[in-house]
């Protein structure tokens, strides 16, 4: 039931990373407690929950794109024209609003005499009544009871309010982060350069993946932007870490987007069929294989698959790990079947900008 002394958080990340975000948020937060856990599909998948962690530690989540703090929460609303008369009396009515107005404030964020705001609405289900009315009427209760003088606008928001309806469970949420939490660079804090670079909070997710050890010999040799090697260095310790492509302007990139990780770096220009290192030089890989937008001929793709792996078996120390995430599941499969020195520990279905991906946890096998 949660504690009625603490507030109630709402956290949002990528389709398919919220085990994976819990899974960071358990060990990263104190007395970490889930209340519910949702999914909008095609959008996010949301968590409920209380901590005894200040809020501002759950802004330094990796896992985490969005946090907000709960005002209501109702259930059992109609999916007929009833179901908005509920809703306004509900968000009029909702003994959490007073908390969730403090928290946001004690977060740093400013509620202006007249605080203009914004009503962001999504719901899932089959309700009689459009999702834009779910809006209007959210809206008009908050202008209507809500502390203070409340102006509903369009942009340039003081408050950005989230309304989801669940079916049938009604939740209105504030938003506490804003945009650099879902761009952050390198530094943990400043947004660095990376056109079209894998999102940092599915990156975090597959550098967990990798069980981060103060001795790891971390290799990206598909880096292009460098996402996946900035967040290894967030993670924690390490022995080496090596950022590697096969094109020129990536590898320049690459130098650009990781100019403040420290610590023992290598960036090169590498082909992952064909990898410089010796046999078990490395401990950990994780990469973003091409997906097959990327390339002319499926053909090219199996050819490359199979060329990679062959390489990672053979650098890869035995026991070590192999994360990779790839949009053609099955056939990274068949070109697994090749290598019998690997296995698979585990495979997480996520959503990559609309496009179903899963991310592949691959053990090199210790010798026999």
């Amino acid at each position: 039931m949660g504690d009625a002394t603490r507030p109630v958080y709402l956290v949002q990340t990528q389709p398919g990373l919220g085990a994976l975000a819990w899974s960071e948020m358990s060990t990263a937060l104190r007395k970490p407690t889930v209340l519910a856990q949702r999914h909008v599909p095609q959008k996010d998948d949301v968590t409920l929950l209380q901590t005894a962690s200040p809020t501002k530690e759950l802004f330094d989540l990796r896992t985490v794109e969005d946090v907000f703090v709960l005002a209501v929460r109702a259930f059992n609303i109609a999916p007929t024209a009833n179901g908005l008369k509920q809703i306004h009396t509900t968000v009029k009515q909702s003994p959490m609003v007073s908390s969730a107005l403090n928290t946001y404030t004690a977060a740093g964020n400013r509620l202006p005499k007249i605080t203009n705001f914004r009503v962001i609405t999504r719901a899932t289900g089959r309700q009689e009544y459009p999702r834009k009315a779910i809006g209007e009427a959210v809206a008009d209760a908050i202008r209507d009871s809500w502390p203070g003088r409340w102006r509903l606008v369009e942009e340039d928001a003081d408050v950005e309010v989230w309304v989801t309806l669940f079916a049938s469970e009604l939740v209105v949420a504030l938003r506490l982060s804003d945009a650099t939490m879902r761009h952050r660079g390198p530094d943990g804090g400043r947004e660095v350069n990376r056109p079209a670079a894998l999102r940092p909070v599915i990156a975090a997710a597959m550098v967990r993946l990798t069980d981060p050890q103060a001795d790891d010999v971390f290799l990206d040799p598909m880096a292009g932007t460098g996402t996946l090697v900035a967040e290894r260095a967030i993670a924690g310790p390490f022995d080496r870490l090596i950022a590697g492509d096969k094109s020129r302007e990536a590898v320049k990139a690459l130098t650009k987007n990781l100019q403040t990780v420290g610590g023992d770096l290598a960036i090169r220009r590498l082909d992952a069929e064909d990898l410089p290192f010796a046999d078990g030089e490395i401990s950990k890989i994780a990469v973003n294989l091409p997906f097959g937008k990327q390339v002319n001929h499926p053909d090219e793709l199996t050819m490359l698959y199979q060329g990679a792996f062959r390489e990672w078996v053979r650098v890869v120390r035995p026991g070590g790990l192999i994360v990779a995430l790839a949009s053609d599941i099955d056939r990274v499969r068949e070109v697994m079947r090749l290598f019998p020195e690997l296995r698979v520990r585990g495979n997480y279905a996520i959503g990559v900008l609309g496009q179903a991906a899963t991310i592949l946890l691959i053990e090199r096998k210790n010798s026999s």
